[in-house]
């Protein structure tokens, strides 16, 4: 009996149906990818590429595309929303805890020490500060 349940399960999962994300590159024009995401097309390019070795790969448990997994925490992060409402999104049609791990992995690959110290830079001098701050 068990056996049996555990095939039924197996067939459930080989026949779900995942909703397709829009391609925010080549779904959106520059204006509205920015408004989304607060960064041009080219940086977000540029930054898929270079948190690529600190990320999970999709795997066939795991099917999120780097690709995605940045856009969906950068949509986390320019709107200050809340995970849920991101994860309801028909357009991402991700789950909230999906959206969670995407946030967590990406935030933690921001957090390296290679890129982190490549992007984020804290003024040193008053000098420094007051340049900022203008």
């Amino acid at each position: 009996m068990i056996r049996n349940l555990e095939e039924l399960e197996l067939e459930r999962n080989e026949n779900r149906r995942f909703y397709t994300a829009e391609n925010a590159f080549d779904g959106l024009n520059d204006r509205q990818f920015i408004k989304k995401f607060r960064l041009p097309k080219e940086n977000v390019r540029d930054l898929i590429h270079e948190l690529s070795p600190f990320m999970i790969h999709p795997t066939r448990r795991s099917s999120i595309s780097i690709e995605r997994k940045v856009l969906t925490a950068l949509r986390f992060y320019a709107s200050g929303s809340y995970q849920q409402d991101i994860g309801e999104n028909r357009a991402s049609s991700m789950s909230q805890s999906a959206v969670s791990q995407c946030i967590t992995e990406v935030t933690e690959a921001l957090n390296q020490p290679l890129v982190f110290s490549k992007h984020v830079y804290f003024p040193r001098t008053i000098e420094e500060l007051n340049i900022v701050r203008q």
